[in-house]
C-alpha cells in the first residue's frame, strides 16, 4: 500500500505542539469525541523525532511560548532539510504574533496555510480546524480510532460461562468494539451474532460491565479470535472512558517510539532563516559574547 492509499484509508495523524489551554480543553477534546487520531507534543525537543516516525501528518504549532518567535521560525524552516519532514503539513497558531512575523510564517514554504488566530471565538476556531482536517482528509475512511493492546498488561475481558469466569486477552479496542483472543477449548462455544451478557472490561484501574454481540469468529492456528461489538445502548460514559484509555495508550506508544532517538537540542536562535527573511545583517565575527569556539555562526 502506497502513502496515498494509506492516507485514503487511515487518514492522517494530528499533532499539537506546545498547545494553548483552549486547544487542550476544547479543540483537542472535540477531536477525540469525533474519532480523530490526535496527539499532544509538549516540547519541540521531541517534535522532529515524532514527525520522522509519522510522515504525512498534520502539525499545529503554538509559537507564543517555549522559544522566541525567531527561533520558532527557524525551527519550521529547518524542516526543509529532510524529505520526511517536508511531508508534514504545518500550521501555525498564535494569539499575539506581530503582523510582520505573521507574513513571514505565511510566506514560508513549510507552512500550509494562514496563521490560526487563537484570539478568535471558539466557534470560529472550531470551524477553522474542521475545514483544515477535512481538506487534508485527516479522518480517511476509518470511522473509529483504536488502540493495539497486544502488549498491554493493564487490560482484560472477563466472561462468565457456566460456573466459571474466563479471563480473555484483549487484542485491540475502539469505542464501539474490540477483538479478544480465546482459548480453543471455549472458542467455539458461541457463534457469530450471539449476544454476550455481563462482560466485564478492565482498562487500567477502571472496570465496566457491558453487553456485546459476537460480530465474527476467526480461527487462527492455536487460537480463536472473537470480534465483539458493543450494543448500541452502551452508556456514553463507558464509551468516553474507553476513548480516554485509547488516547492514553496511543499517546504512550507515540512517545515510546522515540525512546532511542536523540532529543532535538538545537539552538534555533542561531539559525539564519529569520535574519535572512527580515533582511537583517548578521554579525558572523567570533566573540566571547555570542559565539563559542565549537559553534559555527548561524548555520542553515
Amino acid at each position: 500500500m502506497n502513502e496515498l492509499e494509506n492516507i485514503e484509508i487511515f487518514g492522517r495523524r494530528i499533532f499539537f505542539l506546545n498547545p494553548a489551554f483552549v486547544i487542550r480543553k476544547e479543540i483537542f477534546t472535540s477531536l477525540q469525541d469525533n474519532e480523530y487520531e490526535a496527539y499532544i507534543i509538549d516540547t519541540y525537543h521531541e517534535a522532529k523525532n515524532i514527525m520522522r516516525h509519522n510522515p504525512n501528518s498534520i502539525l499545529f504549532i503554538n509559537v507564543d511560548a517555549q522559544i522566541p518567535m525567531n527561533a520558532w521560525y527557524n525551527f519550521v524552516r529547518s524542516f526543509e532539510k529532510e524529505d520526511v519532514l517536508r511531508s508534514i503539513n504545518i500550521y501555525i497558531m498564535s494569539e499575539r504574533i506581530k503582523q510582520s512575523d505573521k507574513l513571514l510564517f505565511e510566506a514560508a514554504p513549510e507552512v500550509a496555510g494562514e496563521i490560526i488566530a487563537m484570539d478568535d471565538t471558539l466557534e470560529n476556531l472550531t470551524e477553522r480546524f474542521s475545514k483544515i482536517l477535512t481538506d487534508l482528509n485527516a479522518k480517511g475512511k476509518r470511522k473509529y480510532v483504536r488502540a493495539n493492546l497486544i502488549q498491554d498488561t493493564d487490560s482484560a475481558l472477563f466472561w462468565n460461562y457456566g460456573t466459571k469466569m474466563h479471563q480473555l486477552k484483549l487484542l485491540d479496542i475502539s469505542s464501539v468494539g474490540m477483538s479478544v483472543r480465546v482459548p480453543n477449548q471455549i472458542g467455539n462455544i458461541v457463534a457469530a451474532n450471539t449476544v454476550l451478557k455481563d462482560i466485564t472490561i478492565r482498562l487500567g484501574t477502571s472496570q465496566f460491565v457491558v453487553e456485546a454481540v459476537v460480530f465474527a469468529v476467526k480461527n487462527d492456528a492455536d487460537k480463536i479470535i472473537w470480534i465483539l461489538l458493543l450494543l448500541p445502548n452502551t452508556a456514553n460514559k463507558i464509551k468516553n472512558s474507553i476513548k480516554n484509555y485509547i488516547y492514553e495508550k496511543n499517546q504512550d506508544s507515540i512517545l515510546r517510539s522515540i525512546d532511542n532517538d536523540e532529543p532535538d537540542n538545537d539552538d534555533y536562535t542561531k539559525l539564519n532563516y529569520y535574519n535572512l527573511a527580515t533582511k537583517k545583517k548578521v554579525d558572523n565575527s567570533p566573540s566571547e559574547n555570542n559565539l563559542s569556539k565549537e559553534t559555527p555562526p548561524y548555520n542553515l
